[in-house]
């Protein structure tokens, strides 16, 4: 394919999956920037940054950080979810294509402190808003926030870094966007831009092919305050030359933490924000600037039949759509501070999305408990996307629509008046958004993606439409003969088979991880969250198409409710890939290795799983234990792992399905789990986001009294600023990484 063709597939497909903006940059307009942020630090044979970003629905701004900026309310709900769903779906599609990818996460992980040739703190390895300008997208404001022609400032970014030579886009040469109108200066409760707060020299800068990009040298641990650390934003402005230790100082201090919502913070500069050329003001309905937009034109059933594909494409089983009349119980639930009757005077209907859950989860098992955090949380992540899609399109057609927040209860209160049940147990989840919109009264099922299809679809239509996993495979429980296969069929007894879904964790990232120039993990994080995102949201489909039919089915990520797992961001746990190998290897996705891990032909130990245990009788599938083996003598497993958690010299049998078992390097649990589960390890990884880690020795037995003591030795910020420990880890499974089996 040539460039050309393949330039014009990769923007059709970042549109297709949702994103409002995509622009391409060539590595050489980095030229210049501290080495560490380029995109050859993350992948040397980088050509190519792909940005693609999402807008922020108007009304989420303009009602959102009220009545200050510790009150996020409607802000950037959906956003991660979707924008990281985006980045590996084309990354995949690249990879696909033969283009090495490395994909860069929603900004997630910071260096809080300088390191190395980046001399300033609060950097992320990779700067999505300089991406976003090289790649033409548009330019900085004063406020040191990029802003784009037709949303101001009002997107969020992500990128990815590849070796495709895609054709860029020139660099945004149009109207200034920024007129320095000072908005975002009034507005700051920090008062962050008067000289006696900016850093010296008093703006910062740098230039891209002769285009100079400006803007003010904010000290951003005054960003920090509120941010990260959540503290009191009406606090804020008479504090002098912040500093981290003057963080600490204001926390011993008693300075309050004030979070509501799961952003935690709004900036009032972007609040106030617009670009000049889309700029309008509209007092009455907001004390900030709005955007102008097209006059709407779609007819009501047009907007239902779009509104019920959003909520269909974000695994929703109904929608309903209800007047905001009808909601005169939740007001108390808002904010005091908050324009609550104005709320309730410029929008008059609530749209809510639901997914059932099985009543399992509600269960007080160790099965469930393990797994009922993880569901919850990917559950709830997927139909935000759903909810943020459908407020972006209303937005987009020229309707007044924003996202609600979980504290004002309004999804549980559609529910009832829609006549659902399971809102109050747990067993419904909801999201909602109000809009200002001319849409018809309607309660409806959403059918899934496989509805109609037969019981014995699986392997053929079925998996056909699992476009975002790589292996399928079935086990018979009745061959899970070891002790944790015994234990699963205790928990579930009417369980009789077990399917397995896994995806890839691609190559290259794996490599690279800590390794690179970068010295960066972050890329290997985000794909071990999202594939587990993916491939649970897969089980889910599968789940609900069994129970349809008659059977049990239940998605689960952890099988061995005793393992121990990692912390991870937003799905809740990386659950431990040894301990869920041997029911992927009885499923016949692969053999066990010398670290005891799933090795597959296709990706060797790179892939992260799902699972679905359900009473259907499906035809297992034929063992592959013997399709992939460790080669001869080879110990890198162990030899990479930094605390010695791997013992090459004794083997442990671990269970195989019908192929038996297979002989591994016996584990010392608790070594792994301090450096796999708890980041108490720079080898691991756990230094790589600039966190420090406490000289501890690597201990053989942990009490849980000892454990909470280590965990209070780690990084300030991590413990008091973001007040947990486990905030940010980046841990890389070394023995993963060290293992030369699987493709390209």
């Amino acid at each position: 394919m040539n460039l050309e063709a393949l330039t014009a597939e990769v923007k059709k497909l970042a549109l297709g999956e949702g994103a409002d903006l995509v622009g391409i940059a060539p590595v050489s307009r980095y030229d210049g920037a501290p080495r560490m942020l380029t995109p050859q630090a993350h992948l040397p044979e980088a050509k190519s940054v792909v940005v693609m970003a999402v807008h922020h629905p108007d009304a989420s701004v303009e009602w959102g950080g009220e009545p200050n900026s510790n009150y996020p309310g409607p802000f950037q709900i959906g956003m991660i979810p979707k924008l990281d769903t985006i980045c590996l779906r084309m990354t995949r599609f690249l990879l696909g294509r033969g283009h090495t990818t490395v994909p860069m996460p929603c900004t997630f992980y910071w260096r809080h402190r300088p390191h190395k040739d980046v001399p300033y703190a609060h950097a992320a390895s990779f700067s999505h808003m300089n991406a976003f300008v090289a790649a033409g997208l548009g330019e900085y404001g004063w406020h040191g926030m990029v802003m784009s022609p037709k949303y101001g400032p009002r997107q969020r970014i992500i990128s990815l870094v590849t070796t495709a030579a895609l054709v860029p886009d020139p660099l945004y040469r149009g109207d200034p966007l920024c007129d320095r109108c000072g908005q975002c200066e009034k507005a700051c409760y920090g008062k962050n831009y008067e000289s006696r707060h900016l850093l010296k020299p008093e703006t910062m800068g740098f230039t891209i092919e002769g285009k100079k990009f400006e803007y003010a040298n904010i000290n951003r641990w005054r960003c920090f305050w509120g941010e990260q650390c959540h503290l009191d934003m009406n606090r804020l402005a008479d504090e002098m030359d912040l500093t981290e230790e003057k963080i600490y100082d204001a926390l011993d201090r008693g300075v309050p933490r004030v979070s509501h919502g799961a952003a935690g913070y709004m900036c009032s500069s972007f609040k106030y924000c617009m670009a000049k050329p889309v700029r309008r003001w509209d007092k009455p309905h907001s004390p900030g600037p709005r955007r102008k937009k097209p006059a709407p034109t779609a007819t009501p059933e047009a907007m239902l039949a779009a509104l019920v594909e959003h909520a269909r494409r974000a695994g929703a089983d109904r929608i309903t759509i209800q007047p905001l009349s009808k909601f005169e119980s939740v007001r108390q639930n808002f904010f005091e501070g908050f324009r609550t009757d104005a709320l309730f005077r410029d929008f008059d209907h609530v749209i809510t999305i639901g997914r059932a859950v099985p009543a399992f989860f509600g269960q007080n098992t160790p099965l469930a408990t393990a797994n009922r955090g993880a569901m919850a949380n990917m559950t709830v992540g997927r139909l935000m996307i759903g909810i943020l899609d459908i407020t972006r399109y209303l937005d987009d057609s020229g309707h007044d629509a924003m996202q609600i927040w979980r504290q004002v209860n309004l999804g549980p209160a559609a529910a009832v008046q829609a006549g659902w049940a399971g809102a109050d147990n747990g067993t419904l989840l909801t999201e909602s958004v109000i809009c200002r919109a001319p849409l018809p009264e309607q309660t409806l099922d959403i059918s899934g993606p496989f509805d109609g299809l037969a019981p014995d679809a699986l392997t053929t239509t079925v998996r056909g439409r699992l476009g975002h996993v790589d292996l399928l495979g079935v086990a018979d429980l009745e061959t899970l003969d070891s002790p944790e296969g015994r234990a699963l069929r205790q928990l579930v007894p009417d369980a009789r088979s077990l399917i397995a879904i896994a995806a890839e964790l691609p190559k290259r990232v794996v490599e690279l991880a800590g390794k690179q120039e970068a010295e960066c993990g972050m890329s290997y994080q985000f794909v071990s969250y999202q594939t587990i995102r993916e491939t649970f949201w897969a089980a889910q489909d599968l789940a609900t198409w069994l129970t349809a039919q008659g059977h049990t089915a239940i998605p689960l990520n952890n099988l061995v409710p005793d393992s121990v797992s990692g912390t991870a961001p937003y799905v809740g746990a990386y659950p431990d890939l040894r301990a869920q190998a041997p029911f992927a290897a009885a499923a016949g996705l692969g053999a066990i290795g010398h670290n005891g891990m799933l090795l597959t032909p296709e990706f060797g130990p790179r892939q992260r799983f799902a699972f679905v245990l359900t009473s259907a009788k499906l035809p297992a599938t034929p063992s592959r234990a013997n399709a992939v083996k460790c080669p001869k003598g080879c110990t890198r497993c162990a030899d990479a792992c930094p605390v010695n958690a791997l013992d090459k010299t004794r083997t442990a049998d671990a269970a195989a399905g019908t192929a038996g078992t297979r002989a591994v390097f016996a584990r010392q649990e608790v070594r792994c789990q301090w450096a796999r589960a708890l980041a108490m390890v720079e080898g691991e990884g756990a230094t790589l986001s600039g966190w420090t880690v406490p000289p501890l020795p690597v201990p053989d037995t942990l009490t849980d009294a000892e454990k909470k003591d280590a965990l209070a030795q780690k990084d300030p910020l991590q413990v008091r600023c973001y007040n947990s420990p486990m905030y940010g880890n980046v841990t890389l499974e070394r023995c993963l990484q060290a293992c030369p089996l699987g493709g390209t």
